[in-house]
């Protein structure tokens, strides 16, 4: 990747100024290999043109900085062009022309955004969508519209976290299919796979939790916070490399809370709703504070029982269910109950597994919920 310290030529505005040698299509070339290819990207790369067509293929170089290419105004630039996008490569234009093909043919229409981490797939993805929504005539349901829009941010609260290589990267793979008729939306439907949730457990040196963790200590209040058995995230063993987030972007995680409910009520969710979903993210924090080691016969033993507490108060279950639960299985073997300690590395691979397993359902439920608030 150029540096941005790379000399470039610039207008008489003190603008960027994109090169006479450049090409909107590099399928235009008369030749065409890798390193024609990289040059040719670098060198609009350098001007700030981030977008170059290889035949139908948009390519989109990430800048790592805000660029004033979005926007009605811009977007303006993009309606109307048809299958025969005249404009300036752009994610506008790629929405453009499925939406035109598919109210000219009648036919599906099928966008696959991919590249590796911190390529900007996520934040294509939103733009597409955005465009492809606002393309459709203004009689078309705007509520609908905007709820559509609003599950991104709500997907990725839930779905994406800060990495090495990328401050809010998708750990999960979504479809999504927007549904129209003729030429106005009627529905979404999204498909999730393959979550990452062993982040649940455990994150790697520099990288952090999903982001709703974080926003709901930045966001709740402190009775909110007690009500549901916490206190602060120093405190929670499943953040405790990266808690310091919260007290260093305190403002912005305060603000990105009230984003997140802003688009849960949009999207259609209840308080009881919203309620509840903290209660899970609250009950997987609880699961990690129960500290488990060894005891003198080599068996898993909880350090401290009382933790249990908070575990059985989030489940609505009694607290004496819980006992033992952690420590030893049962197996039926010819109709008779055997019951077998466990080990401390068992134990806690189990009480991962069971926070991992919660977080993972609570996700496929807020799909399944949206899914339904979304149908046509």
């Amino acid at each position: 990747m150029p540096e941005r310290g790379d000399s470039a030529m610039s207008d008489a505005t003190g603008r960027p100024k994109v090169p006479s040698d450049s090409v909107d299509d590099l399928a235009s070339l008369t030749h065409l290999d890798e390193a024609t290819m990289l040059e040719s990207l670098r060198t609009r790369y350098l001007v700030d043109q981030i977008y170059t067509y290889v035949g139908d293929i948009l390519v989109a170089v990430n800048p790592f900085k805000s660029l004033d290419i979005y926007g009605k105004e811009v977007a303006g630039r993009y309606s109307g062009q048809g299958t025969s996008i005249k404009a300036s490569p752009h994610v506008y234009a790629v929405a453009e022309s499925c939406y035109s093909s598919m109210s000219q043919s009648g036919k599906s229409q099928c966008c696959v955004i991919s590249g590796e981490s911190g390529a900007g797939k996520t934040e294509s993805t939103k733009f597409l969508i955005n465009h492809l929504i606002n393309l459709c005539p203004q009689k078309s349901a705007s509520g609908l519209k905007q709820k559509i829009i609003q599950v991104n941010p709500l997907l990725e609260a839930f779905g994406n976290a800060r990495t090495m290589m990328n401050n809010n990267s998708s750990r999960f793979g979504k479809y999504i299919q927007v549904k129209f008729k003729g030429r106005q939306v009627i529905g979404a439907k999204i498909s999730e796979y393959l979550l990452e949730k062993s982040r649940v457990a455990v994150q790697g040196a520099g990288e952090e939790n999903f982001h709703v963790f974080y926003y709901m200590f930045a966001g709740l209040t402190f009775d909110e916070l007690e009500n549901l058995h916490l206190k602060t995230a120093r405190d929670c063993r499943y953040l405790k490399g990266s808690w310091e987030t919260i007290e260093r972007n305190h403002s912005k995680l305060k603000e990105e809370h009230g984003n997140l409910v802003n688009a849960m009520d949009l999207v259609g969710f209840t308080v009881q709703d919203q309620n509840e979903m903290f209660r899970a993210l609250a009950t997987v924090l609880a699961l990690g504070n129960v500290d488990i080691e060894e005891d003198a016969m080599g068996y898993a033993t909880l350090v401290d029982d009382k933790v249990l507490g908070p575990v059985a108060a989030m489940l609505g279950v009694e607290k004496t269910i819980l006992d033992g639960y952690f420590t030893s299985k049962e197996t039926l073997t010819a109709g008779e109950i055997i019951t077998t300690h466990l080990t401390k590395e068992k134990a806690q691979d189990g009480r991962d597994a069971m926070a991992k397993a919660l977080y993972g359902r609570m996700f496929s439920w807020i799909i399944l919920r949206v899914n339904g608030l979304l149908a046509p």
